[in-house]
């Protein structure tokens, strides 16, 4: 069981690095926290997205785009968001409104899968709401006492200081992954599961975990209302494609790693490389069952002196 259950990265690998960063800094306008030659670290609210060369790590990043994981920014207006981005190359799905707010969906140069986000205000009365409006609150003072992005060509939008605000893993079967995720790990469900106080839009096959300022949700391939009617849903095709779902990992803080590693391999969970140490620290790494790669991280004192150690534990000190 996890004591700290909180994603503090999420690792995207890249075929090109120049590329991707040109697309991620130039394009949507996040900035850079540190970077060396095989990877480079962004603040995006209360996780870091770290970019990572594929190549290094012997991952193959399939030639499609990847609909097994969703990556969501949380926007005040996705409309001057969508014009903005457009007006620098983003090719957008169509813009959907429904009772969870206003979506529309975008794919970096490797094919990862990522949302822009508009809050109705049917889905701020929902439990995960007071996490939502928590993490925009943090975002909005942060704002105020951080030196603005450069103008762009544009009306000057970026998406800094724009919180990525869930991460959908979409998964083939609810029940398998509710049992990892809430009794093996031990991660309380804000939403969706039998111990909240609501589902989500009454969709079966959907939980919204405690994982801190970004939202962990699984998802099932095929959700359901609860009167067994399939939903009519905006989004892409999903997908469980183990190809697909190497080219990302979640990062989850486990503060006392051997010990931590110890107790959920008695409980079933299997880490096949076992506990790894570097200067940042020391990981290991399993998955899921549906193939969605996770590491537990217990970083090092050095790393924690990193501009990115900052950050760290800026994320790790939140009360929402």
């Amino acid at each position: 069981m996890l004591t700290d259950p909180r994603v503090v990265y999420l690792f995207l690998y890249v075929r090109d690095m120049g590329v991707s960063r040109d697309f991620f800094e130039r394009t949507l306008g996040l900035r850079v926290l540190e970077e060396d030659a095989q990877s480079v670290k962004y603040d995006t609210g209360e996780v870091i997205l770290a970019l990572n060369r594929a190549s290094d790590f012997g991952v193959t990043l399939p030639g499609e785009h990847d609909h097994s994981t969703d990556i969501v920014f949380l926007v005040d207006d996705v409309d001057r968001a969508r014009a903005a981005l457009e007006a620098r190359g983003v090719a957008f799905t169509e813009t959907h409104r429904y009772e969870i707010g206003a979506i529309t969906d975008f794919y970096d140069p490797d094919g990862h899968w990522f949302t822009l986000y508009e809050t109705s205000e049917e889905s701020l009365t929902w439990p995960s709401g007071d996490r939502i409006e928590a993490v925009r609150a943090l975002s909005r003072r942060r704002a105020e006492n951080t030196a603005p992005p450069a103008a762009a060509a544009d009306d000057g939008f970026t998406l800094d200081g724009k919180p990525l605000i869930y991460l959908f893993l979409f998964v083939r079967d609810a029940d398998e992954a509710f049992a990892l995720y809430s009794q093996t790990l031990g991660i309380r469900d804000l939403e969706g599961g039998p111990c909240s106080r609501a589902s989500t839009a009454d969709e079966e096959g959907v939980v919204k975990y405690d994982t801190g300022g970004i939202i962990l949700t699984t998802h099932s391939l095929e959700t359901v209302r609860e009167e067994e009617e399939i939903i009519d849903h905006p989004c892409p095709p999903r997908t469980v494609n183990p190809v697909e779902m190497g080219g990302k990992a979640v990062v989850l803080h486990a503060p006392d790693i051997e010990v931590t590693v110890k107790n959920l391999r008695e409980k079933g969970l299997e880490f096949p490389e076992g506990v790894v140490r570097s200067g940042i620290g020391a990981t290991a790494r399993f998955v899921d069952p549906s193939g969605h790669v996770f590491f537990l991280y217990e970083p090092s004192p050095e790393s924690l002196r990193l501009p990115s150690g900052e950050v760290l534990r800026r994320v790790l000190a939140e009360t929402y």
